[in-house]
């Protein structure tokens, strides 16, 4: 591994374990064992590794795990793929979300990046939503689309600091997750027409499951 992708890996893990507030390249740089002087050589300060974590989040989201749809995925399994993408990157990237308004206050280009991949992440919710209601899944007027996508996306995204907020024992694990996703099931269940409920409640035991296996092993 080069060094570039060693500093990138240590940052996610020392502050998805310590918060990015309590870190310094200082700290990256002796848990690396290099001098702070190679470190800069890569990345001019803190906020440039920040960014950098951000665009690899990003591909690592809509490249990589983001379901496009087409017809050889059925709406609710694409929905579905979506949920996993969504919380498996929270899980790698949580310090992200447990401190986003102050790092994007800190850093005008990761504001940029950060709109920038939320308007196609918008588009992509939009597009699902949309195939789930011509598929006879889901039904909701044209006017609550905006509504409806921006709360999806509002679970997602804050989802991890509201159950920290909530909880005195905020340690996060897999069942944290799973939670999140049971939130957005629920959500979307008022929606549901009458010949997609089984699809849905299937999918809701398979994540209540799963959250229980990740609970207990927790």
């Amino acid at each position: 591994m080069k060094t570039w992708d060693k500093i990138i890996q240590a940052s996610i893990e020392l502050f998805n374990e310590h918060g990015e507030r309590n870190v310094t390249t200082n700290h990256i740089a002796a848990h690396l064992g290099i001098s702070p002087g190679n470190l800069y050589y890569h990345f001019r300060n803190k906020e440039d590794i920040i960014l950098s974590i951000y665009e690899q989040y990003a591909r690592n989201l809509i490249l990589d795990t983001f379901p496009l749809m087409s017809d050889d995925i059925e709406p609710l399994d694409a929905i579905i793929l979506y949920m996993d993408a969504v919380f498996q990157a929270m899980s790698k990237f949580r310090f992200f979300y447990a401190n986003l308004p102050v790092l994007l206050a800190k850093n005008p280009s990761l504001r940029e990046k950060y709109v920038e991949v939320q308007e196609l992440i918008s588009k992509r919710v939009s597009d699902m939503m949309i195939s789930l209601r011509e598929a006879g899944m889901i039904n909701f007027d044209d006017e609550e689309l905006p509504d409806l996508v921006s709360i999806l996306r509002l679970v997602n995204t804050f989802w991890l600091s509201f159950y920290q907020t909530q909880n005195i024992d905020n340690e996060i694990d897999a069942s944290v997750f799973y939670e999140g996703v049971l939130k957005i099931l629920v959500i979307l269940k008022p929606y549901t027409t009458e010949e997609a409920l089984p699809e849905f409640v299937k999918a809701r035991e398979l994540y209540l499951a799963r959250h229980e296996e990740a609970r207990l092993a927790g």
